[in-house]
């Protein structure tokens, strides 16, 4: 059984707060890209550890054949707050996001990581920035992105890296985003992972605001 769960009213909150950081990610993201960006309501779980591989493959947008480029950047706020947001391209939006930028067929494949990475940095830091200002008065620290899997078959890389024996937590808070671009072939999950100590930190900042109504 979970040790910490949310009321139905903590999550519609919370929901309601992704959906506001949302609005920034998706607005500097069209402004980046120079599109209009379609974002899906925002799917939030607690999951025991031994759940998520099947989740992250069971919601995703892409197929499990598809070949993906994955990318993560730890985060925290204080000492109460820490956790991962993973940002999955496919092979097709890679070649889509390089072109935007200059880059062609036969540019440098480090060029192009350079330009994910820049991408994960801007996605993930005004989502969470949104959040942690919405629920705890400032903005999250950040490590800088690191690359997860580069243009690997989505299961193998969903196996390799999600595995109960890849991760150090019995549960988490798992949030998943949907980004699309609607007049260029960009498709984007963007999956952030709350740690298991930090979610009762975050029911305690959803209670607060809560009783502030």
């Amino acid at each position: 059984m979970l040790k910490i769960s949310l009321t139905d009213d903590e999550k519609d909150l919370l929901k309601e707060t992704f959906n506001l950081a949302l609005g920034q990610a998706g607005d500097k993201l069209a402004r980046l890209l120079k599109s209009f960006v379609d974002l899906s309501v925002p799917e939030i779980e607690i999951l025991e550890a031994e759940r998520v591989a099947e989740k992250v493959l069971q919601d995703t947008v892409f197929s499990v054949s598809d070949s993906v480029t994955a990318l993560a950047q730890s985060f925290s706020h204080g000492t109460r707050v820490d956790g991962e947001a993973v940002v999955i391209f496919n092979s097709q939006t890679v070649q889509t996001v390089a072109g935007i930028f200059g880059l062609d067929s036969v540019s440098e494949h480090s060029q192009k990581i350079e330009i994910m990475l820049e991408l994960t940095n801007i996605i993930a830091g005004a989502c969470l920035n949104g959040i942690a200002n919405q629920l705890f008065n400032g903005d999250m620290s950040f490590k800088p992105p690191v690359v997860l899997a580069d243009n690997i078959d989505l299961t193998k890389f969903v196996y390799s890296s999600f595995q109960r024996s890849q991760l150090n937590w019995d549960h988490t808070l798992m949030v998943k985003i949907t980004f699309n671009l609607k007049d260029k072939q960009f498709k984007s999950d963007l999956l952030i992972f709350v740690s298991e100590q930090a979610i009762e930190a975050v029911r305690k900042a959803l209670q607060r605001l809560l009783s502030e109504m």
